[in-house]
């Protein structure tokens, strides 16, 4: 995956990360503070205007799945294979290059499709040459096309994907720690990474009840209660 693609997924994962830093440094006032960062907060910065525009127009937009009310050729796309690519090709140079690599420069000069406005009161012909371009090849062989373009596209990952991708790897987002059930059970690694003091992951999750003799033996339930509960089945 390209370098654009990479920063145009990535601020579109985090779009609060960048200000918290400069915020808190901004301040310096020798004391500590609390980083109040919940998740619903964030995702609702993803959807933009739509308050705005709700408020202007007291209309609630239909659901367009992956599609944009806002932006096309915005959307994902399945593949040959039967996997999923994701096309942001919104802006009007982005546009073009897309219609170019999918062998519809034509469509530039199109009237439907000549501006973004245009593009959305056409959008499912402006969306139909591009899903048929993308279902008649493969993931990787559409990628290859459009980053040979200089397209904005990403795959779409299922769960093999991501485990399998070069980046992934290479970032150790994933790590694996012993189970006695499966060998090793993967699980995310630690987030956010710190330079001075990096966390780490003691042990995986206990098996359920592993613990039951520690923790009720440290609060003073002999051997014999311990086992009356396990054979009671309330442990």
């Amino acid at each position: 995956m390209s370098a654009r693609v990479w920063d145009d997924v990535i601020s579109l994962l985090t779009p609060h990360h960048d200000v918290i830093v400069p915020t808190a440094i901004e301040h310096r006032g020798g004391e500590g503070q609390v980083i109040d960062l919940p998740l619903l907060d964030p995702i609702f910065s993803i959807l933009g205007p739509e308050a705005a525009l709700y408020k202007l127009t007291q209309r609630i937009e239909p659901r367009v799945g992956s599609r944009s009310n806002n932006t096309s050729p915005r959307n994902v796309y399945e593949t040959k294979d039967g996997r999923f690519i994701s096309i942001s090709a919104s802006i009007q140079t982005m546009a073009e290059r897309l219609f170019r690599a999918i062998g519809r420069a034509d469509m530039i000069d199109d009237p439907r499709f000549r501006t973004n406005s245009d593009r959305v009161k056409n959008i499912d012909e402006c969306d139909r040459p591009v899903a048929e371009f993308i279902k008649a090849r493969t993931l990787a062989e559409g990628l290859a096309v459009f980053e040979a373009a200089e397209v904005t596209a990403a795959p779409v990952y299922d769960i093999d994907q991501f485990i399998a991708d070069p980046h992934v790897r290479a970032r150790e987002i994933v790590t694996e720690l012993p189970d006695a059930d499966m060998g090793s059970v993967p699980m995310h690694a630690v987030v956010p990474r710190l330079s001075g003091t990096p966390g780490d992951i003691r042990t995986a999750a206990p098996a359920l009840g592993e613990h039951n003799n520690e923790i009720l033996g440290g609060l003073g339930l002999t051997s014999a209660a311990i086992d009356d509960l396990r054979n009671r089945k309330v442990i």
